[in-house]
């Protein structure tokens, strides 16, 4: 796609970042609340104090995706291991947008020396799961029949990969 940029992550991002995950959570088992988040949830997380990086990827002037690495677990023990998220909008998958997003983010990972990155799926989330699979991310663990939503149970997926 043609002016795709990213820039950081801002508190003005706050409702373009809660459109995208309300239209999940609405649509979808990939994002695992069951009711809208408000802005005060969204506003909460950006303002957290991390060194972990945190884009948002626009198209021309829209706001169409996001993403973020977060601690994995508050102990020291854990301080080289991190989750990662991103969101797109719908519309924008499957157009290599992510992955000049995780490029990035893995970059900066990388420069922060952190060693590993945990990402859990919806096992019907089946395009993040050929997603990640295609970017070197390996299945390390699999929770079947652990989420329920929208009448039916699906798994959580881990996958994990290692950065070198």
């Amino acid at each position: 796609m043609e002016n795709i940029s990213l820039r950081k992550m801002t508190l003005t991002d706050s409702d373009n970042i809660l459109d995208i995950i309300n239209f999940y959570i609405v649509n979808s088992t990939s994002y695992f609340s069951v009711a809208p988040l408000t802005r005060s949830s969204i506003s909460d997380m950006l303002n957290e104090k991390t060194i972990l990086p945190g884009y948002v990827v626009l198209s021309g002037d829209e706001l169409i995706g996001f993403g973020y690495a977060y601690n994995f677990r508050p102990e020291s023990t854990f301080s080289q291991t991190v989750k990662l998220t991103y969101w797109l909008k719908d519309g924008f998958t499957r157009k290599g947008i992510g992955s000049q997003l995780y490029n990035i983010l893995e970059s900066e990972l990388r420069g922060l020396k952190i060693a590993n990155i945990l990402v859990n799926i919806s096992s019907e989330n089946v395009a993040s799961l050929k997603f990640h699979k295609a970017l070197g991310y390996k299945e390390c663990g699999n929770f079947e029949k652990i989420g329920y939503k929208n009448g039916r149970y699906f798994d959580l997926v881990w996958m994990q990969k290692f950065l070198d």
